[in-house]
């Protein structure tokens, strides 16, 4: 898909309009004529951002500023016809009337500092990776698992630890009945009257504990379709679709009264749960009265077995009450031994989705590894670009920093530690498990520390964190005399003549480079540029811009373009074939100082070489 035309209304360029032509297009001018401003519209209106932050923001800046209030339309063509994309100064996104692959675009600032940035490297060899989208729609999905289930799995953890602190109280029941059942033993033994009245009484006080294990039931059912109700009254939204009132047809054909359907479903769903609600309400309300007329019989009985015997009644009210809690408690093991098989189920699901998450993202890792080994191959040996697997932790660390954010430990000097020595699933697991030893031995920090950062880990939701990308790293080396360099320790210069035999290995989109040659001789121009240029295919698109004139002249340029400026306004001179006249002249005049200049430096070559 290449660029066919471009049309810029208001602003720095108002009025541009220019084809452009298969192969090689460039454009030239003086400083200050619009050419980067051109380059830059183009990337704002396909929304292609930068390779590292700062540039993305510092492009987007620079088109909205020579945009003003106007837009920008640029007409690609495919295989399968031309996509209009066009988008103004306050558009947050493109728009586009069909798919459209961008090209690969450098401004001058990437190419000489594109080594430098982990991401920027990354994304320059992402762009010779293809599959990496299938890759992470499966990815996507994975994670979005994950993180529910550690989000269930927390919710779980806490329910297990409330019924833990409450079943710690049995021990001290079971100590208690145990007390009381000697002394309901010796008021049954001392009466027969107190003890057919206590037989009586263990009826109510067994339907008294029967009836608090179904309130307790019946009220934790009750809270879940609580707590349903009101996320599905969060989700549903009374605002009306906006109506269209342009010519027909309505753009949102059947996509309205679908949404109209899908919205009475849900409004359906969650009528019929609040209402579900509401009939627990009443059961729980319903066994309040039952309970109600029960603990009045078993009060009258108790009545009667203290006028029998003065304490009895108390002994056998508080055995009655021991009794129902026993039951409560001993309803609550049940429940603690389902809550741990649930645990357990949500772990190992997380588990799967986890090891799933982990084969993408080493799929994409080798599919990385392949393309740097195929620049690698391609452009030895000055170059070599190597695929390191996790080897970007920026990302992982901030999760943690903001995990640890407020806490009141001094975070700062240790999350580096923990992002580059603990996995992002070994840090969560050992959250949710309060294993501050693997934690201390692992990060080799003490275990003081180790026991409060998982404290505070516990209070955030760790579902973002368990599925933490700690992307992979690219290597770039230029080979200097005998050793190679890391990009890092290399000029500027030097860094260009990595980047930029890297990024004409692009052969199959559109590469747009705001001038290329900044940096860099005339000689690696010639050997290098020049070079990549003419071992492209006709069909290939190239954008650049230059002052150097080599680019079009060597290059064969399919397309000259000469911008020119009044001081209010950047326009296109020229467009032309380079054979034309006009493209000559302004090749020329532009990049070699005028014909007199170009013939007096042709007349000194001559002198030293034989022309």
């Amino acid at each position: 898909m290449q660029i066919e035309r471009v049309q810029i209304e208001e602003g720095f360029l108002d009025g541009l309009d220019l084809s452009f032509r298969p192969g090689l297009n460039v454009i030239i001018g003086a400083r200050g004529t619009g050419k980067t401003s051109l380059i830059e519209l183009i990337r704002f209106a396909l929304g292609v951002n930068g390779y590292t932050p700062a540039s993305t923001r510092k492009s987007i800046e620079h088109a909205r500023s020579v945009l003003g209030s106007g837009q920008v339309t640029l007409t690609l063509r495919g295989a399968n016809g031309p996509v209009t994309i066009s988008r103004s100064a306050d558009d947050e996104m493109p728009k586009a009337d069909g798919q459209f692959t961008a090209p690969i675009i450098f401004s001058q600032t990437e190419i000489e500092a594109v080594g430098l940035h982990a991401e920027g490297r990354l994304r320059l060899l992402d762009s010779f990776v293809r599959g990496r989208a299938t890759i992470g729609e499966a990815e996507a999905q994975a994670t979005a698992l994950a993180s529910s289930f550690t989000s269930e799995i927390a919710e779980v953890l806490d329910q297990i630890a409330t019924l833990t602190e409450q079943l710690n109280e049995l021990p001290s029941v079971d100590a208690s009945l145990s007390e009381h059942a000697q002394k309901e033993a010796e008021l049954t033994a001392s009466s027969t009257a107190a003890a057919e009245k206590k037989k009586q009484l263990d009826v109510f006080s067994e339907r008294l504990a029967n009836s608090a294990v179904r309130h307790d039931h019946v009220e934790r059912f009750r809270d879940l379709t609580v707590r349903w109700s009101e996320t599905l009254s969060t989700e549903i939204h009374d605002d009306e679709i906006e109506p269209w009132t342009g010519p027909a047809p309505d753009p949102l054909g059947e996509m309205r009264p679908a949404f109209v359907r899908a919205l009475r479903r849900l409004r359906a769903v969650y009528t019929e749960v609040r209402e579900i609600a509401e009939q627990a309400d009443t059961t729980l309300v319903s066994i309040a009265s039952d309970r109600t007329v029960i603990e009045q019989n078993a009060r009258q009985l108790r009545r009667e077995i203290e006028t029998i015997q003065q304490g009895a009644g108390a002994i056998v009210r508080q055995g009655a009450a021991l009794r129902e809690r026993k039951a409560q408690l001993t309803a609550l093991q049940d429940l603690l031994k389902r809550q741990r098989a649930k645990l357990a189920s949500l772990r190992k699901k997380r588990g799967e989705q986890l090891e799933r998450l982990e084969q993408l993202r080493q799929q994409r890792f080798d599919l990385r590894n392949t393309a740097a080994s195929g620049l690698t191959k391609s452009l030895g040996p000055r170059v070599q670009v190597e695929a390191v697997r996790s080897g970007i932790f920026t990302n992982y660390a901030d999760l943690i920093t903001a995990a640890l954010r407020g806490s009141g430990l001094k975070y700062n000097e240790i999350v580096p530690q923990l992002a580059q020595r603990v996995s992002p699933r070994e840090l969560v697991e050992a959250a949710e498990s309060n294993d501050f030893e693997l934690l201390a031995d692992v990060a080799e920090i003490n275990r003081d520390r180790a026991a409060r950062i998982l404290a505070q880990l516990r209070e955030v939701s760790l579902g973002e964190l368990a599925t933490a990308l700690v992307e992979d790293s690219v290597n770039l080396r230029l080979l200097d005399g005998q050793d190679f360099k890391d990009a890092s320790e290399l000029s500027t210069g030097q860094r260009c003549t990595v980047v930029l035999p890297i990024v004409l290995e692009h052969h199959d989109r559109v590469l747009i480079v705001d001038q290329p040659e900044d940096h860099i001789d005339n000689a690696f121009i010639v050997d290098t540029i020049i070079r990549a240029v003419n071992n492209r295919t006709p069909t290939s698109q190239l954008i650049f811009t230059t002052h150097n004139a080599n680019v079009p002249v060597l290059g064969n340029a399919d397309l000259v373009v000469q911008m020119d400026s009044d001081g209010r306004r950047g326009f296109v001179r020229i467009a032309e074939a380079l054979d034309h006249p006009d493209a000559v002249e302004a090749i020329t005049t532009v990049m070699e100082g005028g014909a007199k200049a170009f013939s007096q430096r042709a007349k000194f070559y001559a002198q030293f070489h034989n022309v």
